[in-house]
């Protein structure tokens, strides 16, 4: 960390630097302030200073140094090797100061062995300095306003910029044009450039009223919360959750509650401080608002289950930054080096944390798994949680004899001791909220019509299997519906097949046989239907093997693809072995079998089998001979080809037919045949198949009326717990009492007796599933042993097919008794005892509330400040104090300390309001309707400001005197942001969806899902790669982002396919506006001229120069005449469309060409 600096005009600094360096030199150049008092104060003072000074030994000025402590005088100037200072920091390790890390350098000793000797020179006049008396660590008073002139004089915030102006010496740019001003405000507001029609409005009346008009209008617009939503988001670093499967870990599912909470606050323009509060304690604040829930995301975005020490230790440096700019991950290891802020007070601020964690309320959630309720939020779990003093921050070395109370630094102040939060009824019920039980009847009702439909499927699997017994099934003697291929292999197979591996040939009598075995010998065939296989599809195929050495497998694989991915593979085996239907995956270029899948049954060589097999999504069945053997479910897949495959194996293909599968086709559920069909009988008629569609049927039936009692039982317990949680009386009143049971007792019975038929309900379903385990145990033990078992393993693998009998026995005993006892229960009386509804929350500590009342409070000195300064810094890109987490001594001082205060205290009362007329925007002392600490009152107030409203092209003579712009006479031009590149390309185009809110969007949808970027998925291991080219937030770590201009920045964005696509589109909107307009037919010298001055205004929010048009002009001719030349070939209908595929018209090709080169002008991409 560097020591604080002025970050004033260079001019005054060269002088300062001048005058105060001339008389602290020494003999030998070395110069005190700038050599030597940087050693002290990073290795010394901070055991040797104002706030602690060991031994009564001082080093933070010359003069105490000189003086010393309980061992003497420090150093002796002119005598290095007498001074007690350079003995102490070139001592031995165990004696040597500072006894922490490595001690001085070589280069730090020789300067203070160099500056002692030379006589110790120092300013005569330098005074300690208290490090508690630091600008950041004191009040905020509002200062006065200097005065100003002319039309600096009509905000405050110019009044303290022309006064920088005046003591550097600097010549101020000259106002920005109405156009430019316009765009500024509006990319700056809303993260969008101005529309048509809001250029042309300000072009007819281009008064300093009708830009505070715009303004109000920017301010008012939904998107004003997504565009600065975007930049707090940054601050308070944002990520949607990234962890794996269902395990909450690396931020929280559902995190996107808190993005849009932070949007919609910010468009209602919530108070900052108000904000800051809910995000630190919402659920301890209004624990009934789902809003205060949503804000405390911002403490879950630090969840790590991984390791709740580094969730805490995050939680603490994060919570200090954002809201403090305060530096104190290291406090928890040693003291600060420079401010003043101790080792015990790190841990005193952890102890506000400690005892959270993290939920989300869900009540179990919606309809297939989908939960739009639930909201991540942070609780306290326990509110007694004590923290540990770790030694030296060492997790390993707490001292247990320290007792640690929560608290914040003193030199901040202002800590009230907490209290305990008892939390309402809806705060520690999920359910008793409206949107959580909305969501768990909707889920309910929901399973009840998939029971329903379960329950017709099974009775149309039941006549379905009745009609093949009395009409066995043959395969199909024509295409069926939506047919992709029939191919009987006669007299020739047919010309989509793409042969491969092995020996194939067709067959005088029909058919393709395929000749070539061995051991891994494969050999194969492949058909890609047109758009792959449909993601629901029937196909048929007769086949026989005929021949093979070992392995002798033949069959069908489908979902196939060249570069990958996965593909899902159904067989015939007649291994000696191993005879039957198997099933396996492809995928990392490697087969996966799916062993617990596999049906035994005969294969014997040279007989036909007719497969059929029937895919709905991931669902998957098999009809071997009409008979169905098998029915489960498939990972997720990607349409693709169907191969025909051989392994080891002759064989001969008699078939292949896909077709599309009909809508109403009912089919087995998946895991049907591992819970009821224990062998594999290829003989329609035998009993086994009749059982096993019954089983499916009466499953379907006891699972709707577990369904139906689920909803029931639900219905009665919330009904019971409304009236039973709320309007409780005292425990003193009795007669309040005695009527509230009243009041809540026939609804206990209503509940309890609706939990007794559920619990009925699913004792009589767990009956039915244990008797059929039963069934399938026995049926296995009975088949025996599959051939090909090692003699050795046989003995093992019986007594296993017997465990599974008598477990399966005691598992129908134990089932059989709970439906007995269920049952007794329900003919019992009822009585008003029922189990209420899960609670997940007791009191809470109010550890947290306490902090955010502080952080909250005018009379902090940190929370205004640092909140101005991040606005500041995204209005004019440069922060007022550069170090925008960081306050304390090592940070930045504010380049207009008086500004950054007068702002601070403007946020937390509004004290100014706009006057009205056709004059300058001016502000006058008043009683503003903004409320107390409105980030909207101060966006007004900065935009409509002179040194806002100042053009950015640079002056010669104040760019050489101060050339970081740090006094503020121009506007700098800035690059947009990733979010505003890609935004802005949309919003042009006409193709922006503005519809706010909602989950997450994964980020490979960039280019084809039109929301703004603020909604796409973000997280440290997945961000949209065109976000991330151009600097997008770093979940990480982002209070300012890091901005960089390389050559690969300008090549993405003229690739891209977002630029590209909606230059196209936006060509052929403009062309048919124009031609609506009748200005001419596209291509005619007219027409072009038109369609360049709208495309520019369009695009660039400007006119087109004489220059520009001219050049335009050329370049529409010139591609039109190449493209006629070329012939460019007419794409499909689809992507001309959509406006995807380039046009096949010359002219309208050039004109897509030149909207795509004004996507990547200079004035496109940056904000002037």
């Amino acid at each position: 960390m560097q020591p604080s600096r002025d970050p004033i005009s260079r001019v005054a600094l060269m002088v300062l630097v001048a005058a105060s360096t001339s008389s602290v030199h020494g003999a030998d150049g070395i110069d005190y302030l700038r050599d030597v008092k940087p050693i002290f104060r990073t290795h010394c003072v901070r055991c040797h200073g104002p706030l602690k000074s060991e031994a009564r030994l001082r080093l933070d000025t010359r003069s105490l140094a000189a003086k010393g402590g309980e061992n003497g005088a420090a150093l002796v100037p002119g005598q290095s090797a007498a001074s007690l200072l350079l003995k102490r920091v070139t001592a031995e390790e165990e004696t040597r100061m500072p006894p922490e890390g490595m001690g001085l350098s070589q280069a730090e000793l020789a300067t203070l062995t160099a500056w002692i000797s030379g006589g110790a020179v120092a300013p005569e006049d330098e005074e300690p300095a208290d490090p508690r008396n630091h600008w950041s660590y004191q009040r905020v008073r509002r200062p006065a306003v200097p005065a100003a002139e002319g039309e600096w004089s009509h905000n405050p915030i110019d009044a303290f910029i022309a006064r920088g102006h005046v003591r550097g010496g600097v010549a101020v740019a000259k106002q920005a044009s109405p156009e430019v001003l316009l765009r500024r405000a509006s990319l700056d507001l809303i993260g969008l450039p101005p529309s048509v029609e809001q250029l042309q409005s300000l072009q007819a009346d281009p008064s300093p009223a009708a830009y505070a008009r715009a303004v109000d209008s920017l301010l008012e617009s939904p998107h004003y919360g997504e565009r600065w939503g975007r930049h707090w988001l940054d601050v308070w670093r944002y990520s949607d959750w990234y962890g794996f499967q269902s395990e909450v870990r690396f931020s929280q599912k559902n995190m996107w509650h808190y993005r849009d909470w932070v949007v919609e606050s910010l468009n209602a323009d919530k108070g900052y401080e108000r904000m800051a509060m809910e995000m630190l304690a919402g659920d301890e604040m209004t624990p009934f608002e789902i809003g205060a829930l949503r804000a405390t995301g911002f403490l879950v975005r630090n969840r790590n289950t991984d390791s709740r020490e580094q969730w805490i230790r995050d939680t603490v440096e994060h919570t200090a930054k954002a809201f403090l700019a305060m530096t104190i991950a290291c406090v928890q290891c040693h003291d600060h080096p420079y401010d003043p802020i101790w080792h015990d007070e790190y841990y005193r601020y952890r102890n506000i944390f400690e005892p959270v964690q993290v939920a989300i309320d869900s009540g179990g959630g919606g309809p297939d798994g989908i939960d739009l309720a639930g909201v991540a939020r942070i609780f306290d779990r326990d509110q007694n949680a004590a923290t540990s003093f770790y030694i030296r921050g060492n997790d390993k070395t707490p001292d247990k004899t320290r007792k640690i109370t929560p608290g914040i630094p003193q030199v901040i102040g202002g800590w009230v001791e907490p209290s305990s939060v008892g939390l309402p009824p809806e705060a520690r019920v999920p359910h008793l909220r409206p949107a959580v039980a909305d969501q768990t009847l909707e889920r309910l009702n929901h399973n009840i019509s998939a029971a329903e439909e379960a329950m017709a499927t099974a009775m149309a699997l039941k006549a379905d299997f009745q009609k093949r017994l009395e009409a066995p099934g043959v395969p199909p003697e024509k295409p069926g519906p939506g047919n992709r291929i029939r191919d009987t292999f006669a007299p020739k197979r047919s010309p989509a097949w793409r042969t491969g591996a092995g020996a194939w040939a067709e067959l005088p009598q029909g058919g393709l046989a395929q000749t070539q075995v061995g051991e891994d010998v494969e050999g194969w065939l492949e058909f890609t239907p047109p758009g792959g296989s449909p993601l629901e599809f029937t196909l048929h195929a007769v086949l026989k093997i005929t021949g093979g050495e070992s392995t002798r497998e033949a069959g069908i694989t489908f979902d196939r693809h060249d570069k990958g991915g996965r593909n899902e593979g159904v067989y015939l085996t007649a291994s000696e072995d191993r005879a039957g239907l198997g099933f396996f995956s492809v995928f990392d270029g490697e087969r996966h079998d799916s062993d617990p899948l596999f049906r035994a049954f005969d294969v014997p060589l040279g007989r036909e089998f007719a497969l059929r097999i029937h895919v709905r999504g991931q669902l998957i069945n098999v009809y071997v001979n009409d008979v169905l053997l098998a029915a489960h479910k498939l990972p997720a897949r990607e349409p693709g080809g169907i191969r025909l495959w051989t392994c080891d194996a002759s064989a001969e293909f008699s078939l292949l037919q896909l077709d599309s599968l009909p809508g109403n086709l009912a089919m087995a559920p998946a895991d049907s045949i591992k819970q009821f069909s224990p062998t594999a009988e290829l003989d329609a008629a035998h009993a086994s198949h009749t059982a096993f569609f019954d089983a499916i049927h009466e499953l379907a039936r006891l699972r709707r009326a577990t369904q139906r009692g689920e909803l029931a039982s639900f219905q009665g317990t919330l009904a019971a717990e409304r009236v039973r949680l709320y309007d409780v009386p005292l425990r003193e009143d009795l007669e309040g009492v005695a009527a509230h049971k009243k009041k809540v007792e026939p609804l206990a019975i209503v509940a309890q007796m609706a939990q007794r038929g559920l619990a009925v309900a699913k004792a009589r379903e767990a009956k039915f599933l244990a008797e059929q385990s039963l069934v399938v145990a026995k049926g296995r033990r009975q088949s025996g042993l599959p051939p090909g078992v090692a003699a050795d393993a046989k003995a093992a693998m019986l007594q296993l097919l017997a465990k599974a009998v008598t477990d399966a026995e005691n598992k129908a005993k134990a089932t059989s008794q709970q439906l007995t006892t269920s049952l007794e229960t329900l003919e019992k009386p009822s009585t008003a005892a029922y189990s209420g509804l899960p609670g997940q929350y007791g009191s809470s500590s109010g550890r947290r509330l306490s902090l955010a009342r502080w952080v909250a409070d005018a009379r902090n000195p940190l929370t205004a400040r640092v909140a101005v300064n991040h606005i500041w810094l995204r209005h004019f890109g440069r922060a007022l104090v550069t170090s925008v987490f960081e306050f304390g001594l090592s940070g930045e001082r504010p380049s207009h300390p008086e500004l950054l205060d007068w702002l601070a205290s403007e946020l937390v009362e509004p004290s100014m309001e706009p006057v009205g007329g056709r004059g300058p925007v001016a502000w006058k002392k008043g009683s503003p309707e903004s409320r107390p600490w409105s980030m909207k009152h101060l966006h007004r107030l900065i935009v409509t400001s002179r040194a806002y409203r100042s053009a950015s092209s640079p002056l010669e003579k104040p760019l050489a005197t101060d050339p970081d712009n740090i006094l503020v006479w121009r506007m700098p031009s800035r690059r947009m942001d990733a979010e505003t590149v890609r935004d802005s390309i949309l919003s042009v185009a006409g193709g922006l969806d503005p519809t706010l809110g909602g989950p997450d969007i994964a980020s490979s949808d960039g280019l084809k899902v039109p929301r703004r970027s603020l909604y796409f998925h973000q997280s440290p291991e997945d961000q949209m790669a065109f976000l991330k080219l151009f600097d997008g937030a770093d979940p990480a770590e982002c209070y300012q982002r890091h901005v960089s201009i390389v050559p690969h920045q300008a090549l993405a964005l003229f690739n891209s396919e977002i630029s590209l696509v909606h230059a196209r589109r936006l060509a052929r909107k403009l062309t048919v506006e124009e031609s609506a307009k009748k200005s001419g037919k596209p291509g005619t010298p007219v027409a072009a001229q038109v369609f360049v001055e709208r495309a520019f205004r369009q695009v660039l929010s400007r006119d087109v120069t004489t220059a520009e048009a001219a050049i335009c002009l050329e370049f529409l001719v010139s591609r039109t005449a190449a493209y006629t030349q070329a012939k460019t070939p007419r794409p499909p209908q689809a992507l001309s469309k959509s406006g995807a595929a380039p046009s096949a018209d010359p002219a309208l090709h050039a004109r897509e060409n030149l909207v795509h080169s004004l996507f990547n002008h200079h004035d496109f991409v940056t904000i002037k």
